[in-house]
Order: structure tokens, then sequence, then C-alpha cells
């Protein structure tokens, strides 16, 4: 292996140099689109460069011909890169298939195995010799065929790439210098190889001895690189109007001055039925012609925007119509066509008929609810209120937006929601729910249950306040009675329970020491007995029937148990199982339970004729559940509850009430001979919540 020294070796290296470091530049930007594709380019052409740099310093024919047949890797691809890369800059990609992109790598790939073989038939370099003769040591060689035929496919690729180039220039000569400069650098970078290879091939080169393309890469290297930084190349990707239009979802339509058809977008073709080729060329008129109200308007007009309907089956469809006029480049106002432009607005119109509508179901739900309603401004003074908020409060409906609700709230309740509404103010809550008292307009106290929540505007900025009122006089006039039901018992307890019990006691002590002797006088004092036992029998029922002491002692637990002990001790087949322990529930809970087990066991006893029956009470998570069962004779619920007379049956529907009172509910299941199971579930964690809860 022998070596040489010529200076012009040194242009080429200054191209490999400036290729490598463009391709560098390139692949810190290869997300934009073409950037991998160009890089790849200077790649080829460095490789290409170095080849040919090796080349010329080589002295012997078998090193010079292993670096010119190593040198067509760079040349057999720079034109199928640059191909590539013109499309994807061209946003032409939808030709860049798999399929076409194979069939591109076909002749460079098969360019390549010839010249590698070359030796076995010739088809691309033939009579090969060394040249000593020249400024330094070469080949000198004829072309076979298929050199020629990689010089046209080529050229070929080259043209189009530079064809697409030109269109993109000739597209933006009206736009931005930026992307002009683009373009035009891109176009001197591919020009300047393609005539010093058309030089060096034809003989015309000044210097016949030498390729004139790597040296022309030093141009195209700089052409870039000042792109690159100038004109910030692969930063910022131009894109044709038409790609633009073509991508518009609102359908765009040119007519000539005739009103036919010079173009129209896919958008526009499928509100025609009509592709292009179908389209163009013929009358407006012709093709629109289902569209009655858009031929109405564009008869004549050549300026104009209106709201347009089409009706296709039963669905209506909606359009913002646009039409303006187009005219001359020559900058004479000669208007030579019309621009259509139409934007589908239907779903738009959807949103807005459904929100009137949701409107006006609220309205309808506002102004016709059982409850009372309210819209609150932020400084909390009454905006609108419904007809049951009139009603509840005893004011009519100008009287109340003329003030604040905290002038009809109970003065000691004003600010019980103060924290909560704050809380809600800023996001922290949606809503919530207190129970507060308000002030009628007689002056008389109204017990309610206030549900509040805000409403936003899109920013989330709360605008207005939503107030619910429900009426819970019922609801404390029952907690009133069985407060009053409660201390009744006690005092009964501890009153007439306790002195009968004294008196059955003393009854008992005289009997024992004092014998009467007549037969009369000994049934007296037992009848005395007997009425003094039975006195302690139905106080003790009595108060039991009331609230039971236990109840309140020891919790509803040991409270049932000791009812079905009572039970057993007349003769009952009870069994009883519970889950709670000593665990204590709210006392509302512990009452409607017991409530509900005491009324179905009474039931039993009266109307099922039956001595057996089961009690379970079990708690599962947040919920607790009450079942009492017997095998009697058993009834149709429903038919009893729907009797028009509902004296004997007014515990049903009791029970019912009770416990929807504490938001449970309750299910009776019987039928004739089978029985009855009474299954009560009452919710806790709402209940320990108290009267005041919020949701998040």
């Amino acid at each position: 292996m022998h070596w040489q020294f010529t200076p012009y070796v040194l242009p080429v290296i200054a191209s490999l140099i400036v290729s490598v470091a463009v391709a560098g530049f390139i692949w810190r930007r290869r997300p934009a689109p073409g950037a991998t594709s160009f890089c790849l380019l200077m790649l080829a052409i460095a490789q290409w460069s170095l080849a040919y740099a090796l080349e010329l310093v080589s002295a012997d024919s078998s090193t010079i011909l292993f670096w010119d047949n190593f040198s067509w890797l760079g040349s057999a691809f720079a034109p199928t890169l640059w191909l590539i890369f013109a499309l994807q800059y061209t946003d032409r990609t939808k030709w860049l298939t798999r399929r076409n992109t194979a069939i591109l790598m076909v002749e460079p790939l098969l360019t390549l195995l010839l010249v590698w073989t070359n030796q076995f038939h010739g088809l691309v370099e033939d009579n090969i010799r060394l040249d000593t003769h020249g400024p330094f040591v070469g080949l000198e060689m004829t072309y076979g065929v298929w050199y020629w035929i990689n010089i046209a496919y080529s050229y070929l690729l080259l043209f189009v790439g530079t064809i697409l180039i030109c269109m993109l220039i000739q597209s933006h000569m009206r736009s931005a210098h930026l992307y002009l400069g683009q373009a035009g650098a891109l176009l001197i970078a591919v020009l300047a190889p393609w005539v010093g290879n058309a030089l060096t091939i034809s003989g015309l080169s000044p210097f016949p001895d030498l390729d004139l393309t790597p040296f022309a890469f030093t141009i195209s290297g700089l052409a870039i690189g000042w792109s690159l930084f100038r004109f910030r190349l692969l930063d910022i990707i131009p894109m044709a109007r038409e790609a633009v239009i073509e991508s518009m979802r609102d359908a765009v339509i040119v007519l000539d001055e005739q009103g036919r058809i010079v173009d129209l977008n896919p958008s526009a073709q499928r509100l025609a039925v009509r592709t292009v080729s179908r389209a163009v060329g013929r009358s407006f008129i012709q093709v629109f012609a289902g569209w009655l109200e858009l031929v109405e308007r564009c008869r004549s007009v050549t300026n104009a925007y209106a709201e347009i309907v089409q009706s296709e089956g039963k669905t209506p469809r909606y359009f913002d119509l646009s039409i303006s006029p187009l005219y001359r480049r020559n900058g004479h106002q000669a208007v030579t066509g019309r621009l259509i432009v139409l934007n589908d607005i239907t779903e738009h119109k959807q949103a807005e008929r459904s929100l009137r509508e949701s409107e006006e179901r609220f309205r309808n739900i506002f102004a016709e609810a059982p409850i009372g309603m309210a819209v609150l401004g932020m400084d909390g003074t009454l905006l609108q209120v419904n007809k049951a908020f009139c009603e509840m409060l005893g004011y009519g409906e100008q009287e109340l937006t003329a003030c604040k609700l905290s002038d009809i709230t109970h003065q000691d309740d004003v600010g019980k929601d103060g924290l909560l509404a704050a809380q809600m103010l800023k996001g922290a809550i949606n809503s919530y729910k207190v129970e507060k008292r308000y002030l009628r307009k007689n002056r008389e106290t109204l017990w309610a249950d206030l549900t509040t929540t805000v409403i936003r505007d899109h920013d989330g900025q709360a605008i207005y306040g939503l107030v619910m009122l429900e009426n819970i006089i019922e609801r404390k006039r029952a907690k009133l009675l069985e407060e009053e039901r409660h201390h009744v018992a006690y005092d009964l307890h501890d009153g007439l329970a306790q002195v009968a019990a004294s008196a059955h006691q003393h009854l008992q002590a005289f009997a024992s020491h004092y014998h009467p002797r007549s037969q009369q006088a000994r049934q007296e004092l037992n009848r005395a007995l007997q009425l003094a036992q039975r006195s302690v029998r139905e106080a003790r029922q009595l108060i039991a029937g009331l609230h039971p002491t236990a109840l309140d002692d020891f919790g509803l637990a040991t409270a049932l148990r000791l009812q079905v002990e009572a039970q057993r001790t007349e003769g009952w087949m009870i069994t009883y199982s519970e889950t709670l322990g000593s665990e204590r529930l709210p006392l509302t809970i512990e009452t409607t339970l017991f409530g509900v087990a005491q009324e179905a066991l009474t039931n039993a006893r009266k109307h099922a004729h039956t001595t057996r029956a089961r009690l379970s009470l079990e708690r599962h998570r947040s919920m607790i559940r009450l079942e009492v069962q017997d095998w009697g004779s058993g009834f149709e619920p429903l038919a009893v509850l729907q009797e028009a007379n509902l004296g004997e049956h007014v515990g049903l529907r009791e029970m019912h009430e009770r416990v929807e009172l504490v938001g449970g509910h309750l299910v009776i299941s019987s039928r004739p001979e089978d029985g009855t199971l009474v299954v009560a579930e009452v919710p806790l964690l709402a209940s320990y919540e108290g009267d005041v809860f919020h949701e998040q």
C-alpha cells in the first residue's frame, strides 16, 4: 500500500468536516419532520467525501480501486435519501409507504452488489488501468451499462426532489422570507453536486482528472449550515396552504365568475357527496341541488355571512355560511370568483338546545319542587324563591326577594353554618347540610334541614348559592314526643311503680304475720295481694312500652336480651343472637330498633297465635340489621297496608315511619300459614354525624 499527497484532497476533507458537523447539528433536531433522513443524507455525503479523500492519497491501483468502490456506498444512497427528505419536508409523507420505500432502496442495493462484483461482469466499470500522467496517480476506465442506468436513476430522484422544493418555493412566493430562504438554501445544496457531477461525466470539467462531485459537497454543506443558523431549517417547517385547506374541518368551495366549482376540499366533497373529479367544472347549483337554502343564499351574493339549516332526514344540520369575493392578483379589484366556507355548528346548536332544555327542566323543578328552594347571591340576598319556600315561611315572593336569608333566620342560628359556608366557598367541600331554625312571617319558629351548594362558572369562581329547606317540624315533634315518653317512663318507674312494688311487699309482709280467721277476710287479703302484684306487673309493662329503662342504662343489645328473657318466662320458645356486645348506638337508633322488635313480638303474640320466634341483631360494616321472625299464621302485608280501616294495623305503618326517620328501611315478608319475617336496616355512619354533615 503506497500513499501520495495532493493539495486537491484539502477541499474534500473540508467537505467531510462540514458534512459531519451538519449531520451532528441536525441529529439534535431529529423529532422534526425530515430531520432523520436529512441527517442520513449528510452522513452519506461525509462517507462519499472520506472515501474520495482516501482514493486521492492512495498511489497503487488495488488501494485506489478499493476506495473507489467504497465511495459508492454514499453515492448510491444519497439521491434516494434526498428524495425521502424532500417528500417529508414538503409534507408528502403519505407517498412514503413501506412498499414505496422498499422500491426506492432496490436500485442502490443492486448498484452496490454490482460494484463489488464488477470484476466478473464489467457492468459498472471496465478497462480499469492506472493513470500516472496527471497531477496525481489515479484510475482511468470506461463506464458500463449499469453505470449510466445508475446515473439516470440518480438524476431522476434528484430532479423529482428539486421539483418538489421548487413547488414549495412557488407556493411561498408571497409568504414569509424565512421559508423562501430555507427552500433556496436546499435548492443550492442539491444543485451544486448535481452540476459538479454533470461536468465530470460530460468531460466539461476544467479539472478532467478530478471528480468535482465531492468538492461541490462543500458548497452544499455551507448552504445547509447557513440555512440552519440563518433560516432555522428544520426548526420551523413550512406548511403548504393546500395542506391547510385539505385538512380543514370547514367545507371550502371555490367558484369562478360563472358560478362553476373550481375547487373544493374533502369536507366540502363529503357534503356534496361527490369527488373532486365529479364536482370541478360543474355548476354550483347543480352539485348542491339538494341544499336549497344554501343555493338561494349564494345565487347572486359575493359577500355575506349567515346561518343556514340543511334538513337531512329527521335530524337537521346547522352551518355558519361565509361568502367572500376573490380578486385578481394584478392589484385590480376585479372579482374573479367567490370563496364559500361552511362551518358545521350542529353540535354547538344541539348543546345550546340541551342547555336550554336543562335550564327549562331546572326552572320547572325549581318552581314545582315540594321542598323550599332559593337562589342566593354571594352576599346572601335571596334572588329567586319557589312556591314551596314562600308557603313554608308565609311570605310572598316579592317580600322574600327583597331580603337576605339571615333576616328570616332565628337569631341563635344565624352563624351556625358560617364555618361550613366558608369551607364551601373555598372549594374544600361541595355542599353541606345543617339543621336550623327560621322565623315565619307570623313569628312562629320553623325547624328545617338546610342544604346548601354553590354554583360556579367555567373558571371555578362561585357565582350563586342554591339552598333547599325541608320542613322537619313533624320530626321534631316525634323527637319531643319520644323524649316525653322517656321522661314519663322514668317518672312511672321512680314513682307509681315503686309505690306499687312497696305496697305489694308490705301486703306480703302483713299476710305472713296476720292470718285472718274468717274465710271472707282471707279472700279479701289474697285479692289485695293479687291486685298489688298485677299493679306492679302492668306498671312495668307500661314503662317498657313507653321507654325501657334498661335501654338507657345498658344499651340495645342488653335491653333486647332482657325482653327475650321476659318472653321466655311467659312460656315463649324464642332464640336470640347479637354481635354488638357492649357497643352503644345513637339513642335514636336504639329507640327505633327496640320499638320495632317490641311491636313485632307484640303482633306475634296478638295475631300470629304462636310462641315460637327468633330475634337477631347484627352489624354489617356501617349498617345495623334487626330481624324478628315468627312461625305463626302469617298474613298478606300489602293487602293489610292497603285496607281502608287500619285500626288494628297502625303498628305496621308506625314501624315503617320510625325506621325511615333514621334513614333506614323496613321489609315485612309474610304469607298465610308461613309466619312473618320483619327486617329493619339502619345506616350507622350518617346517624353518628348528628344533625350537621357535608359532602366532599
